[in-house]
């Protein structure tokens, strides 16, 4: 799993990982990494990406489709993790064709929380796209090449009334697939994904 830093109180870090999609980038804060997103469980030691063949063979035929993700579930389940509670907006959009694309439009996350009898809130918005070309669903792991740099984030984080900017270069809003630690179910026009923090609740819109 990757390490987070902890210099910040708990809602911080919990809106680090909300959506399930923050990129292992501690030693570069600030960066915006080529593939970013979702860490689960560290790959071993030397592994490396996986090689990603764009055949048929290679795509499960359930996850094709366009699917829009339950945003306030997904900020609930993430609000859990830190005893908070949570509250999702806006439109996450995933299609499965020949191009895997990520689309997020206005996707408001909040948590709130309790850290040392304060009353924290942490607030990230997230805009823009990503595409993939180079991408496998088979097995219940999605893998592959996802680059980053095509999807903004705004985050704030209110603690005594008081509003102060979260960096934003760990998390891109994209889904890291080198890693092959995105796993996901899928059955008629339901799926979820998982990252190993929370799911992300599917539901097939076309």
């Amino acid at each position: 799993m990757c390490a987070m830093k902890t210099s910040g109180p708990l809602a911080a870090l919990v809106l680090a990982a909300v959506l399930a999609t923050a990129a292992c980038t501690a030693e570069t804060p600030g960066a915006t990494p080529t593939s970013s997103g979702a860490p689960g469980a560290a790959p071993s030691a030397g592994s490396a990406a996986p090689t990603v063949a764009a055949a048929a063979g290679d795509r499960d035929g359930c996850l094709t489709g366009k699917w829009k993700a339950d945003v306030d579930a997904m900020a609930k389940a993430a609000a859990r993790l830190g005893g908070g509670e949570g509250t999702g907006s806006g439109s996450i959009t995933m299609e499965f064709a020949d191009q895997m694309t990520i689309a997020y439009d206005d996707a408001v996350i909040m948590i709130k929380s309790t850290v040392s009898g304060s009353a924290v809130e942490a607030k990230m918005t997230i805009t823009g796209s990503a595409t993939s070309t180079s991408y496998s669903t088979k097995g219940g792991k999605i893998s592959g090449v996802m680059p980053g740099g095509k999807i903004t984030t705004k985050s704030v984080m209110t603690m005594n009334g008081v509003e102060t900017p979260m960096p934003a270069g760990t998390f891109d809003g994209n889904i890291d697939l080198s890693k092959n630690t995105v796993s996901y179910t899928c059955s008629g026009n339901k799926a979820e994904l998982n990252n190993g923090y929370v799911s992300w609740p599917l539901t097939k819109i076309s």
